[in-house]
């Protein structure tokens, strides 16, 4: 809602003639000398109306259109752009404005700008001609009206009633890879897995967020060639995509698997990687299986520009959110329908470094994020449809597990079907939403005993796809005797499985020794996956996907300590669930914690700083008990941090994060600020 609070004014005059008559009169005025002949007239009485006005707030968090209709998160970063312009259309002077808000009658901490010359016609593009105001912390909520005036002048003022949105936390599980290459024309060679991440920051900036977690998951092991093959990279999307579900992790949580390939990758990723740097599945809007499952390269190098992997991450994260290609250098069909702008533009003014050193992204120079151009920011578009999928998927809700069958296959590019082997676990069934495949139970006789509809997944970047069918059923009370996949288009049978209906004498066992463990079923010929908890199932870490041979090394040093620790065994492709467990001899010890901030290194004078505390640990996950400190002296803050009229120099931001058991990390971060 808009009102403005002083228009032009019309003059207003008001006269009065007096005729006074020749002579003394007692009834003459005493405004009149006595004995004037005179004719005595009252001059209008003039107000002139200001020259300066306020004509427009803009209020942005990463990308605002010109009616303010982007949604607003709450608690996140907020700069309001105030427009001016003055009747003549020359600068006015210079001087300050002053936002007040009130939230349910309530009024709120006034704050004021810097000074400035005003503009005499503020202008979208020219971000030196508005007044750059960031709000209050305690603004950032509910629905605020704010005013803003021009401090020592009446009238020319603006309003504006906004409403800022609740979003659950993004809550992300890095997957770091041990990545061995063989057979590339290149040679063959060890990566080791990333210990660090360089994705929170481009995201808190550019995503519709107000927090974010990331934890990191124990190391994944996957040899193959990412070089040479694109399959290859559509191999290990499955895998990550067999890990969560195996993981039994929340739907809302973004696996994404990280792969560094080192420093002699150069100043380019084709060395390594074949041109190829991330994928992701596209997420189903709408559905509760949201496919939130992706892989990008780590550590990309400064050839490739600032925040690379961020922005890398940004773009596959993008597809999990149900988010296709923009159109700039993509081929193929499957393009995001922007009804608003042509092409891969940005539509709106950007705004970056809110909590920072503020950056302005013009439409007619960024295109969106999910282009394949340069440079990018984050589109009006893409950025609303982001927050709707947050909104309706990012929460984590508990529902209750029941005995599942965990049903995935690949598709090929004429339709055909592999199916993976099949799993029983205790899992929450989800609905599918394109329900293009159907998997049919049956028993041992041939009967139907049950039918589901089950989702395709799809990924897709240039040099690569991948089609997956995937699906989490209930189990039937009876033995299941074989799965029939069937095509719904066509009512065709375009794969099945055979299950056993045998039953196993399985003896597992545990040889533990101080950093490795060797976990036997002797079981060799039927594929396993095998899990660890310490937690009596509550979480449980994938150790092996797969596994033939009856037997699994297993490196315990990333796995969580503390508690029970055990080990799981579930083999594939029986009629009904049949799992096994081995309990450590010995507990594990609990692992350090990491954490680390995320924010500006810096920031301009009079500028706030907006910091991110973050935190991992194997035993807790992400980390919420955080203490902060500027330059030695105690803030009070939680996960967000932000800093108001820090004085010119660098500053030493302390992070202190500590564990249920205890445990402490520190983290430091400067923070320099600019005259």
């Amino acid at each position: 809602m808009k009102l403005r609070l002083a228009s032009i004014l019309s003059f207003m005059a008001l006269a009065l003639t007096l005729i006074v008559s020749l002579g003394v009169d007692t009834r003459q005025s005493v405004a009149a000398p006595v004995g004037s002949s005179s004719e005595l007239t009252y001059l209008p009485v003039v107000m002139n109306p200001p020259d300066l006005y306020i004509t427009k707030l803009e209020i942005s968090q990463s990308v605002q259109d010109a009616n303010n209709s982007v949604p607003l998160v709450a608690n996140r970063p907020t700069v309001v752009r105030v427009y001016t312009e003055t009747k003549s259309g020359d600068d006015g002077p210079n001087t300050t404005v002053t936002l007040m808000a009130v939230r349910g009658g309530t009024p709120l901490t006034p704050v004021t700008s810097n000074s400035k010359v005003a503009s005499g016609s503020s202008s979208r593009a020219n971000l030196g001609s508005t007044y750059n105001v960031t709000l209050p912390n305690d603004w950032l909520s509910g629905t605020v009206q704010i005013t803003a005036v021009i401090d020592g002048q009446s009238g020319g003022g603006y309003s504006e009633t906004i409403t800022f949105n609740n979003v659950p936390t993004l809550n992300v599980m890095v997957v770091p890879i041990n990545y061995t290459q063989t057979g590339a024309s290149g040679g063959n060679g060890f990566y080791a897995a990333p210990g660090s991440e360089q994705i929170s920051d481009w995201i808190m900036r550019a995503y519709p967020l107000s927090d974010m977690n990331v934890t990191f998951r124990s190391a994944y092991s996957f040899t193959g060639n990412l070089r040479d093959s694109g399959s290859e990279w559509s191999r290990l999307l499955e895998e990550v995509t067999d890990l969560k579900g195996t993981d039994n992790a929340p739907h809302s949580t973004v696996y994404y698997a990280y792969i560094n390939f080192g420093t002699s990758c150069s100043n380019t990723w084709f060395n390594c990687s074949g041109g190829i740097a991330g994928i992701g599945w596209i997420g189903i809007p709408g559905s509760s299986f949201d496919p939130r499952i992706s892989v990008g390269i780590h550590n990309l190098p400064s050839g490739f520009g600032d925040d690379a992997s961020g922005k890398l991450a940004g773009h596959e994260i993008g597809h999990n959110f149900g988010r296709y290609h923009a159109p700039c250098n993509v081929t193929g069909t499957n393009w995001s329908t922007d009804p608003k702008h042509a092409g891969a533009s940005i539509g709106e003014y950007g705004l970056d470094g809110i909590g920072g050193t503020l950056a302005l992204y013009s439409p007619g120079g960024y295109v969106d994020m999910m282009s394949y151009c340069d440079p990018v920011w984050v589109s009006d578009f893409t950025y609303e449809a982001l927050y709707t999928d947050q909104v309706n998927n990012g929460a984590f809700i508990w529902t209750p597990q029941n005995e599942s069958l965990l049903i995935s296959g690949s598709v090929a590019e004429d339709g055909s079907v592999s199916l993976n082997p099949v799993y029983f676990v205790p899992a929450t069934a989800v609905s599918p939403q394109n329900g293009l495949y159907q998997v049919e139970l049956l028993d041992a006789v041939g009967n139907v005993i049950a039918t589901h509809p089950v989702d395709l997944m799809v990924a897709e970047e240039e040099g690569v796809s991948a089609n997956a069918m995937r699906g989490v059923v209930p189990a039937p009370d009876v033995p299941v005797a074989e799965l029939r996949v069937i095509e719904v288009a066509t009512g065709t049978a375009v794969a099945n499985r055979t299950l056993s209906t045998s039953s196993l004498a399985v003896n597992a066992t545990l040889a533990q020794r101080s950093d490795t463990a060797t976990v036997s079923w002797g079981v060799a010929d039927v594929p396993a996956n095998v899990r660890y908890t310490v937690d009596n199932g509550l979480t449980w870490t994938t150790v092996g996907l797969n596994v033939l041979g009856g037997t699994l090394e297993v490196d315990l040093t990333n796995l969580p300590g503390g508690g029970n620790g055990r080990f799981q065994i579930i083999l594939a492709d029986q009629s009904i669930p049949t799992r096994f467990e081995v309990d450590l001899a010995t507990p594990l010890s609990d692992k350090q914690p990491t954490a680390w901030i995320s924010g500006p290194e810096v920031v301009s004078a009079g500028a706030p700083a907006a910091l991110y505390a973050l935190g991992s640990d194997a035993e807790d996950g992400a980390l919420s008990d955080f203490v902060w400190s500027v330059d030695g002296e105690p803030v009070e803050a939680d996960s967000a941090l932000f800093l108001h009229d820090l004085a010119p120099g660098e500053h030493v931001i302390t992070l202190r994060a500590t564990t249920s058991s205890g445990q402490t990390a520190v983290a430091s971060h400067i923070v320099t600020v600019t005259p």
